[in-house]
């Protein structure tokens, strides 16, 4: 057997493709690097780019940089600019739904010349950490940086305002003339018609706050002018120049509980003001009268019998705004405030007051406009207790509670005189005349005779023979004296008289036997008396 080689070819890598293969593990390991290092991009929109370059500008948070600016476009939908940042993943967990971004530059403001220093390192965007929530799709950012930072330790509170009050963003709130906080926010409320103020009290001082304080504006110098004298108010130099927000408990009043943060406060003008209408809340009603509301205007008191409970707030005279197409009465709106009748003065009691309400109106409480100026002619609203009137209850019409009214005042009574004309009207007048005039006639011939009768009665008393008569009454008077003189019992005539009547006594005593005779037997006169025997003495008597 022959000895061959057997010959097999066997495949190998060469060792020189592991270098192109480290070099692609090497690429790809700092591309990863390079991806999980570039942190999270974040869309954030502003009104303007004024002071951001692409590339360039930096995001910054208490002066460190944690970003950069990627891009920047205009957005046409919402005619805005978006910018495109990258933050840093070591900065990514400050990224939440609070979280704020605006532009630092140069400023001139009420706290004074801010960003002077990016005059030389240009402007940044500022980014103040968020401590809740999830980040959005898209950050909105502040065209002014805010007064302070949602980190920072207070309370934040609402204010509300009929007017704007001259006040702005990051002045200063005061506590007895001592700075304790800042203004945050201004804005106007469209719908609501008020003005809306954000109010930061920076701890400790929060603790002063209380469901029972008052604030009101202390901007520039208050001039009061009294029988007193002259009474000057004002506040720190800031507000002297720019303005301000005061608060505090009024004198005499229970402070309440402390305030919690998101609480909303009214804002007042002054601090007058707040001594005239010194509670926040209140529960808003509807009144239609159906009479001339001339002499009510906003502002006027509402009173039960005598003691205040609210205000007049507005007088409709769109009569359809309110009150439909056809009918005529007139709507005034009122606030009721419970605090005047010894509740807190506080949201909580608004519901309790509303249902004590409703159980009065049904027992029969109505309001009614009543004169409070005879001179000037101003009216208020009166509510008071009417047992007969109508059954009645409170009913929502366009968002407000309407109270029933009946007609009061001066209108009551010229209805009630309306009422006695017309009774009056319905009077057959003719014939009460017609036998009036009769009366008066006969009146007048009385009167006539009457003078004829007293001129006959003049006449007599003027001729002789009237005044002669007193004489002749006169001498007939002595006469009759003297008369009466004869008849006294020392007259001799009355003795004379006082003999012959004891005659007569005795004369009619002695005919009493005749008469009595004459009684038994009238005829005794003519017939003699019979004869009787004479008597025997001791004979026999019988024949």
């Amino acid at each position: 057997m022959d000895n061959q080689p057997i010959i097999t070819s066997k495949r190998s890598v060469s060792s020189i493709w592991l270098l192109p293969l480290i070099a692609l593990c090497i690429g790809g390991w700092m591309v990863y690097q390079d991806w999980a290092n570039r942190g999270q991009l974040v869309t954030i929109s502003f009104i303007t780019a004024d002071g951001i370059e692409e590339g360039k500008t930096p995001i910054k948070v208490k002066s460190v940089q944690v970003g950069k600016v990627e891009s920047v476009r205009l957005n046409f939908d919402d005619n805005n600019v978006l910018v495109k940042v990258r933050i840093e993943p070591e900065a990514e967990q400050l990224l939440r739904e609070n979280t704020k971004f605006w532009v630092v530059r140069p400023r001139v403001g009420t706290e004074g010349i801010s960003g002077l220093g990016t005059l030389l390192s240009g402007a940044y965007i500022e980014m103040s950490p968020g401590d809740k929530g999830v980040e959005p799709k898209r950050y909105q950012g502040l065209e002014e940086p805010p007064v302070t930072s949602d980190s920072e330790p207070g309370l934040r509170l609402q204010l509300t305002s009929d007017n704007a009050h001259s006040l702005s963003v990051g002045e200063t709130v005061l506590y007895r003339g001592f700075p304790v906080g800042r203004i945050e926010q201004v804005e106007f409320d469209p719908k609501a018609r008020e003005a809306r103020y954000g109010l930061f009290i920076k701890a400790p001082y929060d603790q002063l706050v209380t469901t029972n304080s008052r604030f009101w504006n202390m901007s520039g110098v208050q001039l009061n002018l009294s029988a007193d004298g002259v009474n000057v108010q004002t506040g720190s130099l800031d507000t002297l120049l720019s303005g301000g927000v005061t608060f505090d408990v009024l004198s005499g009043e229970n402070p309440g509980k402390k305030s919690q943060d998101g609480d909303s406060f009214r804002l007042y003008s002054d601090f007058s003001s707040v001594t005239e209408q010194p509670y926040a809340y209140y529960n808003e009603y509807l009144l239609l009268f159906d009479q001339s509301v001339r002499g009510l205007v906003a502002g006027a008191p509402v009173e039960f019998r005598g003691v205040r409970i609210g205000t007049v707030e507005k007088i409709s005279f769109q009569i359809g705004e309110l009150t439909g197409e056809s009918d005529p009465r007139i709507p005034v709106i009122i606030r009721l405030e419970p605090g005047r009748l010894g509740f807190d003065d506080a949201e909580n009691v608004l519901t309790g007051a509303h249902e004590k309400l409703r159980y009065w109106v049904q027992q029969g409480m109505r309001a009614s406009l009543k004169s409070g100026n005879l001179l000037t002619g101003s009216l208020f609203v009166d509510f008071d207790l009417y047992p007969d009137a109508d059954k009645a209850n409170v009913i929502e019409f366009e968002g407000y509670p309407v109270i029933p009214t009946i007609s009061g005042g001066l209108l009551q009574l010229e209805n009630k005189l309306i009422a006695v004309l017309n009774k009056i009207e319905q009077l057959q007048v003719e014939p009460v005349i017609a036998q009036l005039d009769s009366t008066l006639s006969s009146s007048e011939q009385a009167i006539q005779q009457l003078e004829a009768t007293l001129e006959q009665i003049e006449k007599l008393t003027r001729s002789k023979d009237t005044r002669a008569l007193p004489e002749e009454l006169k001498s007939t008077l002595k006469e009759l004296q003297t008369m009466a003189q004869g008849f006294s019992p020392d007259s001799r005539l009355y003795q004379e008289m006082n003999r012959s009547l004891d005659t007569l006594q005795q004369t009619l005593k002695q005919l009493q036997p005749i008469l009595k005779t004459l009684d038994e037997k009238p005829n005794a006169l003519i017939f003699d008396a019979p004869k009787s025997s004479d008597p025997i003495p001791g004979g026999d008597t019988n024949e």
